[in-house]
């Protein structure tokens, strides 16, 4: 890895790690950054580095956590974020105070979702708001027409890695199957990929599904972080029992600004 490469590997390390935990009380990852997994943290910034995203749209603020991280990473970019608890986004606005590039709206993403939007045109998208008893899910995916999507909390078909449920749905590959009549394919975050440092979550760690909406997938199919999952004609999960011959590929340098 270059100089530059290792300045942006360090970057992110320092800011990933000293980003304080401050979800730990309600969650049952312990809070921090994108549940304090750093190889979704790596995922998330290979993507936003090759697709050249102009912004960072979260959806399910809660204490900041995430949201923190983002604007301390990528300064040079716009961090767009909303919850639809007023005390989440009131106690995230007051943390980020003193990061101009971030924005913290109240409301039902479902709704508040095309203004974070408006007037971006790659945005990295993280879809997280998936606790409340209201799923926003379905409406979210609808209103990102063009731009990277991460879903959290996304089934990989993986043991280790959780997912949600909803009156009995889950949340992964079938969910946009029917949400996305025109998406032909998912992309899940590969836990065998060698990434630049290890995983330090020991307790929960969830699945994250990626798309490109409108875009090229080149730079999630050349990746050997990700993963490819077809919707149609069927869905077929990976084998993650044989993940390691998918690393014949050589490693993509994961990159950070």
């Amino acid at each position: 890895m270059t100089s530059r490469g290792d300045s942006r590997l360090t970057s992110l390390l320092l800011n990933f790690y000293t980003t304080p935990r401050l979800g730990q009380e309600r969650l049952s990852d312990g809070g921090g950054p994108f549940g304090f997994d750093i190889t979704t943290a790596f995922q998330i910034d290979y993507l936003i580095e090759l697709y050249e995203c102009d912004g960072i749209v979260e959806t399910g603020a809660h204490m900041g956590d995430t949201t923190a991280y983002l604007a301390r990473q990528y300064s040079h970019l716009p961090i767009l974020s909303c919850d639809i608890v007023d005390y989440y986004v009131r106690f995230t606005q007051q943390r980020l105070a003193n990061l101009g590039n971030a924005t913290v709206l109240q409301g039902d993403s479902a709704f508040v979702l095309p203004d974070l939007l408006q007037g971006l045109k790659r945005p990295l998208v993280y879809l997280d708001a998936h606790w409340q008893d209201q799923w926003p899910l379905r409406d979210e995916l609808a209103a990102v027409k063009s731009g990277v999507v991460a879903v959290d909390d996304f089934d990989i078909g993986h043991s280790r890695f959780g997912f949600d449920h909803y009156d009995g749905e889950e949340c992964g590959p079938r969910l946009l199957a029917k949400a996305l009549p025109d998406a032909d394919e998912v992309f899940v975050g590969n836990p065998y990929a060698s990434y630049p440092a290890p995983c330090l979550q020991t307790g929960r760690r969830s699945g994250t599904g990626y798309l490109a909406r409108t875009l090229d997938t080149g730079p999630l199919a050349r990746s050997n972080l990700f993963v490819r999952v077809p919707l149609r004609p069927a869905i077929t999960m990976p084998s993650w029992g044989s993940a390691g011959l998918r690393l014949s590929r050589p490693p993509v340098e994961v990159s950070s600004r």
